[in-house]
């Protein structure tokens, strides 16, 4: 093959490639306000913030109940918004987008020394979620090994993972917090 020939083949394997694009699964970075920081190839299919139920102090992921700030396309998944560069402010609601949780009124103040949870869903690459300790300083981004939820809709319990027993919540919370940070 002459230098030519293949130089338009990488060119056009390129293109391609350009074209088609290659699926990068979505990030998120939780900084002051709280705000999140996204990157990847998705498109920003819903958002939500789950607080802890009274009576806890670390949220359960995907119980209903718990939605604290939920929005989604105003006009359904095609009209969502790249994740690339976004930067989501709590509360805040981005053009083309609609608040469903609250459904009235703004979002409220989330608590300082309270977990909370949040998961990005996005279209085209895989989703965000992860816990965030509401320290006096700004929220910190955490693990929070050990705690499964009961399912994934509807009335949804925190669990040991693996087991159906109950998941315990740790005595010092501020330790387990710096056990546990990632960020």
């Amino acid at each position: 093959m002459t230098l030519k020939k293949t130089a338009a083949v990488l060119g056009a394997e390129l293109c391609l490639l350009a074209t088609l694009g290659c699926e990068v699964k979505t990030s998120v970075r939780v900084e002051r306000g709280p705000s999140f920081s996204f990157d990847g190839s998705g498109r920003l299919a819903s958002f939500t913030i789950y607080g802890p139920q009274p009576g806890h102090k670390i949220a359960t992921p995907y119980d209903d109940k718990s939605q604290v700030w939920s929005i989604q396309p105003s006009r359904g998944f095609p009209d969502s918004i790249l994740v690339a560069g976004m930067n989501l402010v709590y509360g805040g609601i981005p053009k083309g987008y609609t608040q469903t949780v609250p459904h009235n009124g703004s979002a409220p103040a989330l608590s300082t020394g309270l977990v909370y949870y949040f998961i990005a869903e996005t279209t085209g690459a895989p989703w965000a979620q992860g816990f965030f300790y509401m320290d006096k300083s700004g929220p910190i981004r955490i693990a929070v090994p050990g705690l499964c939820p009961s399912a994934f809709t509807g009335d949804v319990r925190p669990l040991k993972c693996g087991t159906n027993e109950p998941f315990v919540e740790p005595k010092d919370l501020d330790q387990f917090n710096r056990e546990n940070r990632i960020q």
